[in-house]
């Protein structure tokens, strides 16, 4: 994602600040050669012994359309072999915003592993949008660069226009290519498929279909859900194992068993069972004389 990968440069704002100190650095991520506009109310501190770079009161950090604001924003570095320094890890604590033109993302709190090449985001909630859907969790959403996945920890959701798929974690892929296999439109960065696990619930504008555990691809606008699977359409409430949503063409399939979709086999499967609620009476059954059609 562009915002993920730039906000590496913009969140060493500490670094920009100390040209004498940025001479001998070297990081481990590509960083834009744009320059850094930092501001910080209680101004900026380098604690040599702590090896910290620390931005405090209201921080910003701005670079080209990538902005990062915290009350604090704490670069840790360490000693490399060839003596220079290196930054490892970078904290932004306090009402946290991450946003370019195409991502923004909020939180109380985030960290940046280098090594790892993870994003940490800690909110209650923490909410993650991209020009195609937003993600939103209690507790965590984390971002991991070179798989380019985001998992979302504690009641998480994803949002897709009229459609939104909830469970305990969320696990987002995000699309590779500029264009799919079949020219749609989705693009680096957006999100192109949405895993959840535990209580998954899916809403749509005509139904709400929940399971164990399911899946919603935003490229195909299928979603499939399995374990105890139950289905509520109008008043009419349908139960089984396995089920498939195509939110698209606004049709839906319900199943005993993943297997018999022909999808695979889980653990428990479940007989399909289907509770049709009656349409309200019209005012020529209610006449005497009516006779059911």
């Amino acid at each position: 994602m562009k915002m993920i990968r730039a906000v590496l440069a913009a969140l060493l704002l500490p670094l920009a600040a100390n040209p004498a100190a940025a001479q001998s650095l070297s990081f481990t991520s590509k960083n834009s050669s744009s320059p850094i506009d930092v501001t910080a109310d209680s101004g900026i501190e380098w604690q040599q012994t702590e090896k910290l770079f620390i931005a405090r009161g209201n921080a910003k950090a701005v670079q080209d359309d990538l902005s990062v604001t915290a009350d604090q924003l704490i670069a840790h570095y360490r000693d490399t072999d060839g003596g220079d320094t290196q930054v490892f890890r970078v904290d932004a604590i306090g009402s946290v915003t991450i946003a370019s033109s195409e991502e923004t993302a909020t939180g109380k709190a985030a960290v940046y592993d280098f090594d790892k090449a993870v994003l940490v985001i800690e909110g209650d909630p923490v909410t993650l949008t991209t020009k195609n859907g937003t993600v939103t969790a209690n507790d965590t959403i984390q971002y991991w660069i070179d798989e380019s996945v985001a998992v979302a920890d504690g009641d998480a959701t994803a949002r897709d226009e009229d459609r939104r798929i909830r469970a305990d974690k969320l696990v987002a892929y995000f699309a590779s290519a500029e264009k799919n296999q079949d020219g749609g439109a989705l693009k680096r960065g957006e999100f192109k498929l949405v895993k959840g696990e535990g209580r998954v619930v899916l809403t749509t504008a005509k139904e709400v279909v929940s399971g164990d555990r399911g899946e919603y691809n935003l490229e195909t606008g299928i979603a499939k859900l399995e374990g105890s699977v139950k289905m509520t359409k109008d008043k009419n409430q349908l139960s089984g194992g396995f089920a498939t949503v195509d939110t698209k063409a606004g049709t839906s399939r319900l199943f005993g068993s993943a297997r018999e979709a022909g999808v695979g086999s889980p653990a428990v499967e479940a007989r399909v069972k289907a509770l049709i609620a009656p349409k309200p009476e019209t005012r020529a059954s209610r006449e005497p004389g009516a006779t059911g059609g």
